[in-house]
């Protein structure tokens, strides 16, 4: 750290033009990642939203051909889709790694990404290293992060990347500069189509500033630039219309949210379950912003903060939902603070060796607690999930497990996201991993997942709700398990079960203590804050269903 604080004054000093990192913030990028990463190397299921779900679908494909649980109610889909790209890095990393370990790999690099990106793209915009950009190291544990979105997330870190290449590539090789932005194109698609649509904005964005600054050049040679730019994006759309199965997907807009409702995300920014940190860190972020900008000491470079601005123009104007996938607009809220954050750029003569120094430990210290207070928090959440995991097990490999919620779903109001910690929405997808059970509320929808819900038995459509099912209350409780248990009375009376293991289900955020008047469910396992039953058999077949058994809608958050 001595080194580090004699060193980061000499960088921010150096010469306007430098060919290379200084060591100094070569090692504050690699202090600040590795800080960030400390909730991560302490436990072993991090609590985000989706997380477990994401690694349950992966885990189904790795063994869709040796697992007859899966090869029987499965199917693998198209990898051409803008939702993928974060299973292709799980499937490659999880042979090495295992799923799990695959999944924390995922998360340290999106980390690194982000907080590397960030630098890169201050670099490349402002022509020197800086470390202001990294002020992006505060906001790496965000609300989207927490949600699990993680083919989004990978998406935004590649995105800084991309951007970052086509200023640097701009003012050396205008071909060179096409074929990288062609290729981060591919990529921002493969991750999601908001983080596509965004590195479109951004190129747009740039393109025009820059047809600004050169106007006194023509408008011909402008346009023909612009158009030229454009194309970068034409290998990923005509992949996507040819190809891709999400292309036909109903767009099926969704917008629940006022004008003044839409700014919440920029309030709860940060919502990580700590309100008070996540606000002081936020209040922190922003006031080294203005600082910085009062009194001189940087400057916003034109073009990001342009960009910046038009993404938030697009998370206003953004559905909550279209093509099956939800919390659009939200998602852009982190994206337009990240940009305005790496637009800081330091200002010609100005250099501060004693405000670099400041600058530099404030935000150690910032990350250092910040990620202190989440790694506290998080292996008392792991605490919790590997007791459900021990329950989990006590499942017969390939069983069929329908899963509930007794705690309400938090959407999020002006300051957090959620109040129950841990989030147990997807917790049942580790029963996926640990016994290679049947889990009806794994992302899989045709079109918008490289993994299709195809049950052999037709009746267990009836239990595949998607998203979790609620049971808040002793009513919806005892409805939930009627229509378990009619569905398994269904599956009795069949033909074709020869084999099946039978059906399961697991309840959050209720024991096994004081469960209401319900059709006959036997405990298997059972914790303070869940209960893993087993849904027994009819004694012969001549119990018929009372109960409709048509299929829900499916439909995915991320």
């Amino acid at each position: 750290m001595q080194a580090l604080d004699q060193a980061i004054p000499q960088a921010v000093a150096a010469p306007a033009r430098a060919d290379r990192a200084p060591a100094a913030l070569v090692a504050l990028s690699l202090m600040l990642f590795g800080l960030a990463s400390l909730p991560l190397l302490l436990v072993e299921s991090p609590p985000l939203f989706d997380y477990a779900n994401h690694l349950a679908r992966v885990h189904i494909l790795a063994n869709l051909e040796t697992v007859d649980a899966f090869r029987n109610n499965y199917a693998a889909d198209s990898l051409l889709l803008p939702n993928v790209l974060a299973d292709l890095v799980l499937l490659a990393l999880q042979p090495w790694l295992g799923i799990l370990g695959a999944g924390k790999a995922l998360l340290m690099l999106v980390l690194a990404l982000t907080i590397g990106g960030a630098a890169a793209l201050g670099w490349a915009a402002s022509g020197r290293p800086t470390p202001w950009p990294l002020l992006a190291a505060a906001l790496v544990w965000n609300e989207v992060t927490i949600w699990g979105f993680l083919n989004y997330i990978l998406g935004l870190a590649l995105l800084l990347w991309g951007l970052a290449a086509w200023l640097w590539l701009g003012r050396r090789s205008r071909g060179w500069q096409l074929a990288a932005g062609a290729l981060f194109a591919l990529l921002a698609f493969l991750s999601h189509m908001v983080a596509f649509g965004l590195f479109a904005i951004a190129i747009a964005v740039l393109e025009l500033h820059r047809a600004w600054v050169h106007r006194a050049g023509g408008i011909w040679p402008a346009l023909r630039r612009l158009a030229v730019s454009a194309a970068i994006f034409v290998p990923a759309l005509a992949l996507f219309l040819a190809r891709s199965p999400a292309s036909g997907l109903a767009l099926d807009m969704r917008f629940l949210f006022t004008d003044w409702q839409k700014l919440s995300p920029f309030t709860r920014l940060l919502a990580t379950g700590h309100t008070v940190l996540d606000l002081v860190t936020l209040l922190a972020v922003a006031g080294a912003v203005l600082g910085l900008l009062a009194s001189g000491r940087a400057r916003l470079h034109p073009g990001l903060a342009l960009v910046a601005l038009a993404f938030l123009a697009a998370e206003m104007l953004l559905p909550f939902s279209a093509m099956g996938s939800f919390f659009l607009d939200m998602r852009v809220a982190i994206a337009a603070v990240l940009l305005l954050v790496v637009a800081l750029a330091p200002m010609p003569g100005r250099a501060s060796p004693g405000l670099a120094r400041a600058f530099c430990l404030g935000l150690v210290l910032l990350v250092g607690v910040r990620s202190a207070v989440l790694a506290d928090s998080w292996i008392e959440a792991d605490r919790r999930f590997a007791a459900v995991k021990e329950s989990l097990k006590e499942l017969p490999p390939g069983a069929f497990l329908v899963a509930a919620d007794a705690a309400p779903f938090e959407l999020g109001n002006w300051l957090q996201t959620r109040r129950t910690q841990p989030p147990h929405e997807h917790t049942a997808g580790y029963a996926v991993i640990l016994r290679d059970a049947v889990l009806p509320n794994v992302f899989a929808r045709r079109g918008q997942n490289p993994l299709t819900f195809d049950p052999g038995l037709h009746d267990l459509w009836a239990v595949a709700y998607n998203p979790i099912s609620r049971a808040t209350t002793d009513a919806e409780l005892a409805s939930f398990v009627a229509h378990v248990d009619n569905t398994t009375r269904a599956i009795h009376a069949a033909p074709g079960r020869a084999g099946f293991p039978g059906v399961y289900l697991v309840v959050f955020n209720r024991g096994c203590a004081d469960w209401p008047e319900t059709r006959p469910v036997e405990p298997v396992a059972c914790g303070p804050d869940h209960a893993l039953m087993r849904v027994p058999p009819p004694d012969d077949g001549s119990d018929a269903p009372t109960a409709s058994t048509t299929a829900p809608t499916a439909r995915s958050s991320s």
